[in-house]
């Protein structure tokens, strides 16, 4: 493809000879404006290789241009046109960003090589571009691992919904990866620069939830000593991952809404709102479709959320993923202990294949991360292991096959979480957090299952 160039200047005669001796020159594109808000139109809606402008123009000026490009695209080349009197501007130009300047009136000859040499900086900006986001995309990518077309399809997918700003509902059961799933999209994405934001909605107080996602100002309560930025005003520029958000508070849900509806936050105790440039992801392991016919999640904060939609798939239906994994794990706990890698037979492999997984992938993580630690052999074999058959759980439960499939299952799954929230917690005399490190399930979210279920965990100790 030609490289497009874009020529500004209140001089309609310049202009028109700048256009034909440059396009004859180099066979280029060129494209040209006689202000400066023509020039940015234009720019933001059309690739441009190169700018060049005037600095002295009326209504937007050329300094004022070079700006907005600047914030916009840092990697375009902006060349400085001077005339009498505005060499003091065009050094300031230097120091704001511009590629280079030329005084007029000027030579043609010099000032082809400096589009030219212009140009050739534009392509290997590029060029490094596309390698570091390859490079970026392979580094952030390589913990979702599998060659099951389910993960193949999973990986896409985050490539594809990286390219956008819209919000994502990312779904599945626990430790399936929605939090890796979100970390990936957010560092392949432009905003990879700047640090994602992660809020574990169980784990914060709803008193203070609000606080902390959207700031106060001094004195708006007891104890609000001072001003405190919000989680999503830290996030500015940058994306905000709501994980769990099937547990956020009624009272929360919204004003969190109104936050999406208008990207603006309004600080308790502020008297206005204010803009906010805030990308949103979220994560649940509920099936929101039932919450909202409960009454206990907006339905409208739900299509807000679920503009996309990213579904991990539960260990369960990628098995033949699980030989590439237990690799994975192995040599990532091997590298965590600073010990040598541990091969896996054959027979082992094959008994981790048919294995449940309730926790899914954390729970194979976990589980090999175990036996690097403790078992003192360089082979795992089946005698040197343990794996609770997690298949009587479902045997144990009377199917009831009448009424609405979306109703039993929820009761089935109801039914097994239970048992097997139970069970762990019997086999560890109520210890919650060893019982969630057995899971593979975060200590907080273990810690709101019990609540849910209503489970005494005093019966157990």
């Amino acid at each position: 493809m030609k490289d497009t160039l874009l020529i500004v200047d209140d001089e309609a005669d310049l202009l028109t000879g700048l256009k034909r001796s440059i396009s004859q020159e180099l066979d280029c594109r060129v494209l040209t404006a006689i202000e400066g808000a023509e020039a940015m139109g234009i720019f933001q809606n059309v690739p441009v290789d190169l700018v060049l402008t005037d600095i002295s123009m009326p209504g937007m000026n050329g300094m004022t241009l070079l700006n907005k490009i600047v914030q916009q695209d840092r990697t375009v080349p902006v060349i400085i046109m001077t005339g009498y009197g505005t060499i003091e501007m065009a050094v300031e130009a230097l120091k704001q960003g511009a590629f280079d300047f030329i005084q007029k009136p000027f030579d043609l000859s010099h000032l082809l090589q400096l589009i030219k040499k212009g140009l050739d900086s534009n392509r290997l900006d590029r060029e490094k571009n596309r390698l570091q986001q390859q490079i970026c995309e392979q580094s952030s990518l390589e913990e979702l691992m599998g060659e099951s077309n389910r993960m193949q399809t999973v990986r896409q997918q985050i490539r594809t919904l990286a390219k956008t700003d819209v919000p994502v509902l990312i779904t599945g059961e626990t430790g399936t990866g929605k939090e890796l799933a979100a970390k990936a999209i957010h560092e392949i994405s432009n905003r990879r620069d700047k640090r994602m934001i992660t809020v574990n909605c169980p784990a914060l107080p709803e008193g203070l939830l609000e606080s902390e996602l959207f700031g106060h100002r001094k004195g708006a309560f007891t104890g609000a000593n001072e001003d405190k930025k919000g989680l999503f005003d830290r996030a500015e520029g940058s994306t905000i991952f709501l994980d769990e958000i099937g547990d956020l508070p009624q009272s929360l849900q919204t004003k969190l809404l109104r936050v999406l509806q208008n990207m603006e936050v309004r600080p308790i105790g502020a008297e206005k709102s204010h803009r906010i440039d805030v990308r949103v992801l979220a994560a649940t392991n509920q099936d929101l479709a039932l919450k909202i016919k409960s009454g206990k999640f907006r339905s409208d904060l739900f299509y807000r959320l679920n503009v996309a939609t990213l579904v991990m798939p539960p260990l369960a239906e990628i098995r033949e993923d699980i030989p590439v994994l237990v690799q994975h794990f192995l040599t990532k706990s091997a590298c965590e202990l600073k010990t040598e890698p541990k091969s896996i037979s054959t027979k082992v492999l094959e008994q981790l294949k048919t294995h449940d997984w309730p926790g899914n992938t954390r729970e194979l993580e976990n589980v090999i991360r175990a036996w690097t630690a403790t078992l003192q052999v360089n082979r795992i074999k089946l005698e040197n292991i343990e794996i609770e058959d997690s298949e009587g759980f479902a045997a144990d439960i009377d199917l009831e096959l009448e009424g609405p499939y979306k109703l039993l299952k929820e009761k089935i799954i109801e039914r097994f979480t239970r048992e097997y929230i139970c069970r762990l917690l019997k086999q560890t005399n109520g210890n919650i957090s060893v019982s969630a490190r057995i899971s593979g399930i975060k200590r907080q979210s273990f810690q709101k299952i019990i609540n849910r279920y209503e489970i005494n965990v005093h019966d157990y100790r």
